[in-house]
């Protein structure tokens, strides 16, 4: 089946587009081009729909695209859904563009001189490396104490020792849980004090502020006591408890687009070396899950057995829902369900997974996204990291843990299915 790409023009700029459209279609491509069909008045949903589940989307960028109210929507609609952005330039943009404001115009195309074979060539090329890029999978639920966080760092160990896989974390919580599990208190403060942080990333400026250039260079490689060959990558980007300041409104709207382009800017270098890119993000909706929500390819929700679970996924679905402006395709969601056999439960044991996973299956939407591959209640996974055996945070996991058999085989199996439903 032929992969879409979405086409946002102006009708000044049409003989580019339909060279454009030509060149994705010779490469396999089904190409949806904007038109009065989608621009409608009365049909605003369709065309966020449509814009959110195309695989990238190319923007002819133009003077009469500045001036499109038209083309603004579709940029946005592709950024809150986490699309790849492709820009062409048909002609001169004035330097106060809301297009180079808004998206990344320092690796534009250029066809100001007309539609030359290399120019189309490359869009074609970037297209294709957009879609092949590692997926990016966010670990949310807007209810907290579900294992979120153990689960993200032990369900990605596992694809990484026992697949193969290359992950790269970055922790997006203000209370940088992932980053104290996995380093050691030493290393956070060394860390904080470089400015290495994601703290540094969504900065825009002043010396916490990390150079755009450095920011794919500010991981944390968690593999790296490893000998012998060259290993897939397993690495984080640091989290920071001054992230508090971007769930308040301590912060001018300048400094949240800015960070939002950052933070784009990131996971597209995180992408390019990576199987997975994992976010680890708040259990509430700020504008920091508006980052995961909008850069995510997958979002996972851990859920433990209790009456309040359902609760907790139907505002996730929501937020969500609010964010991206459509609804939540089930191929774009999984339900996990974590702590299932949990003996130490006095009166209910079975009854509560027994309810949690009935009552999930019964829901509409959400019964077609939960994993029949569940984590079971274990000490191991209940247990944190001690700073002395942090120094090699990829040896702490569950994965590697004496006795922790039950577990490893689980996790490994959710980790797979995971990245089978995110399209890895």
């Amino acid at each position: 089946m032929a992969i879409t790409a979405y086409l946002a023009f102006e009708a000044a700029d049409e003989e580019a587009a339909r060279s454009v459209g030509a060149e994705l279609e010779r490469h396999g491509w089904s190409v949806t081009v904007s038109g009065s069909e989608l621009r409608a008045q009365e049909k605003p949903a369709a065309l966020v729909q449509t814009v959110g589940e195309s695989s990238v989307v190319v923007v002819i960028a133009s003077r009469a695209a500045q001036e499109s109210s038209w083309l603004q929507r579709e940029v946005a609609a592709a950024l809150n859904n986490g699309r790849p952005v492709i820009v062409v330039q048909a002609d001169e943009l004035p330097p106060d563009s809301w297009i180079h404001a808004t998206l990344d115009t320092s690796a534009m195309i250029d066809l100001r001189r007309g539609a030359r074979s290399e120019a189309l060539a490359q869009i074609a090329e970037r297209a294709r490396a957009a879609n092949g890029r590692g997926r990016v999978i966010a670990m949310l639920n807007i209810k907290g104490g579900v294992g979120k966080t153990v689960l993200a760092a032990n369900l990605f160990a596992a694809a990484h020792l026992a697949d193969k896989r290359s992950i790269s974390f970055i922790d997006l919580d203000p209370q940088h849980n992932l980053t104290q599990y996995f380093l050691s208190p030493g290393e956070r403060n060394r860390i904080r004090d470089r400015n290495h942080s994601i703290y540094g990333i969504l900065n825009p400026r002043g010396e916490a502020s990390v150079p755009l250039s450095d920011i794919g260079a500010v991981a944390i490689p968690l593999n790296r006591a490893r000998r012998g060959g060259k290993q897939p990558n397993f690495e984080l980007i640091a989290g920071d408890e001054r992230l508090f300041e971007f769930t308040l409104d301590t912060r001018s709207d300048r400094d949240k687009a800015e960070a939002f382009t950052r933070f784009r800017a990131l996971i597209t270098a995180l992408r390019a070396r990576s199987d997975a890119v994992i976010i680890d993000s708040n259990p509430c909706a700020t504008f920091l899950t508006r980052l995961a929500i909008t850069t995510a390819d997958h979002i996972v929700a851990p859920v433990r057995p209790e009456k309040y679970s359902l609760t907790g996924l139907n505002m996730l679905e929501h937020v969500v829902r609010e964010v991206r402006g459509r609804a939540l395709r089930p191929a774009e969601f999984s339900v996990l369900l974590n702590g299932v056999n949990d003996r130490t439960r006095s009166g209910e044991t079975g009854d509560a997974d027994t309810l949690t996973r009935n009552e999930i299956s019964g829901a509409p939407f959400f019964s077609g996204a939960l994993l029949p591959d569940e984590v079971p209640y274990t000490a191991v996974l209940k247990s944190a990291p001690s700073d002395r055996l942090a120094a090699n945070p990829i040896n702490v996991t569950a994965m590697m843990r004496v006795g922790g058999r039950p577990a490893k085989e689980a996790l490994t199996r959710a980790a797979a299915a995971i990245l089978r439903r995110s399209g890895q």
